[in-house]
């Protein structure tokens, strides 16, 4: 699972977003001289734009107040984090958690310093503070190394998170109630509301297309299974042929069939997710609903500049129905952004137990585009207001299983979705090719 930390900053260039979808993308070159300084500390990221300015309005408090200064390098290659870490050359201060395949080892060989060291009594209230998902494993369990959590302690810090698997619509065109369970949603009659289709979806998405299918299959998958079974899916204990993941396929399916999707299977695999909800504000209206995470309100205003279009007023999203398994209905899919210490100096503790506090990560969300780790944080966006209900509401915050597979699994995973969209009735013979792709990319991972 080498290439997985490449692969989501591949994915965010495809987005167009800048840093937005940086999961774990923040690691990148540079170097310091590791000494335990008390006014200096190092940071990489690979944060640019809107992201980076945010970051830098996040720091500048701290500098001032601690008299710190914060050397802030951004880096795009994605494994130089690693590259040091394998070469045994300098590393910063601070940065992101590496890929998943690597918490265990670095953890083994002291690479990251854990959070309570860091945070030292400021640690419980970070826990009480925090969205429990994001800091607990699943079960009450002592390691989840999605979330850093390793041998009972934590070593990835969590400052922004995002939600997926939301299903957006235009207010002045859906004026029903939010249907709470997925059967329901199936039910409602688009006609009704004078729109063609029930959904409109888009997996172009260049070299990556066929993320957007992922994200919306794994939505399935974890409500349809508790969150073990999920994440042992993601680490290759779980076949593609088992029934659950068939079942999986086989709801994905009415997403996207013919029948429900605006211009049919053909319109779904050549239009381009960010123009995928176009269809939401054009006349006649195309679609009831789209079904995406927390960023895509930014392509509804670039789309369409002359309808000023205003969160809350004109478009919203109610949280991914129930699967029929109420039990799961608080495994919630998102994603994060997280900061690891890898020198452990007073400098760096001060910065760690800073990006930890209210007070920082409410610039972060008062700068727009993210939500905050903190529960009690406000937002100004009404659209993030009721994310962060959709947040706390998670028992299980799941990584998406696309982007935390190895590179030939996500590959092949990616491909099998375009293929059973294209032909539902390839899907047995999809499913096999998957157990053998599957067999052969976790033994070399």
């Amino acid at each position: 699972m080498t290439g997985v930390l490449a692969r989501l900053c591949s994915r965010a260039v495809a987005l167009g977003l800048g840093g937005l979808m940086l999961v774990a993308c923040s690691a990148g070159g540079g170097g310091n001289n590791n000494t335990a300084s008390s006014t200096d500390v190092t940071v990489w990221s690979a944060w640019g734009g809107q992201e980076l300015k945010a970051f830098q309005d996040v720091l500048k408090p701290f500098e001032q107040k601690e008299g710190i200064k914060v050397h802030l390098t951004t880096v795009r290659d994605a494994n130089q984090l690693a590259i040091n870490v394998d070469a045994g050359t300098s590393l910063p201060d601070i940065a992101n958690g590496p890929t998943v395949d690597k918490v265990k080892d670095w953890v083994s060989k002291g690479v990251m310093k854990p959070v309570e060291t860091a945070l030292g009594d400021q640690f419980q209230n970070y826990m009480t503070n925090t969205y429990q998902a994001l800091t607990t494993p699943p079960g009450g369990g002592k390691a989840d190394l999605s979330i850093g959590v390793g041998s009972g302690k934590h070593y990835e810090l969590m400052v922004k998170t995002q939600v997926k698997g939301l299903f957006w619509y235009n207010k002045k065109i859906f004026t029903g109630t939010a249907p709470t369970s997925f059967d329901q949603l199936l039910a409602i009659n688009p006609s009704q509301y004078k729109a063609q289709k029930l959904f409109c979806v888009g997996l172009e998405s260049g070299d990556a297309s066929g993320w957007p299918a992922s994200d919306m299959i794994d939505n399935i998958i974890m409500r349809q299974n508790d969150a073990t079974f999920y994440t042992n899916w993601i680490e290759g204990k779980v076949k593609f042929t088992d029934p659950q993941i068939k079942l999986g396929y086989q709801t994905y399916l009415k997403e996207v069939s013919d029948q429900n999707a605006f211009g049919g299977r053909n319109t779904v695999l050549s239009t381009n997710f960010g123009k995928a909800g176009d269809p939401l504000f054009k006349t006649p209206t195309g679609c009831l609903f789209l079904e995406q995470a927390t960023f895509i309100p930014s392509f509804f205003t670039q789309n369409f500049p002359s309808l000023n279009l205003k969160a809350g007023t004109d478009f919203d999203f109610f949280g991914h129905p129930s699967m029929g398994n109420s039990q799961y209905d608080g495994n919630v899919n998102g994603f994060y952004d997280n900061f690891a210490m890898y020198n452990d100096t007073p400098a760096a503790r001060k910065l760690m137990q800073y990006m930890a506090t209210t007070d920082a990560q409410q610039i972060w969300a008062n700068d727009g585009g993210t939500l905050a780790a903190i529960k009690s944080i406000t937002y100004n966006d009404p659209v993030y207001k009721r994310a962060a209900e959709v947040a706390n509401s998670a028992k299980n915050l799941l990584v998406t299983a696309g982007d935390f597979m190895p590179a030939d699994m996500q590959h092949a995973f990616w491909k099998s979705l375009l293929n059973v969209t294209k032909d539902p009735g390839s899907l047995d013979n999809e499913l096999k090719r998957l157990d053998q792709v599957q067999a052969a990319a976790y033994k070399k991972s």
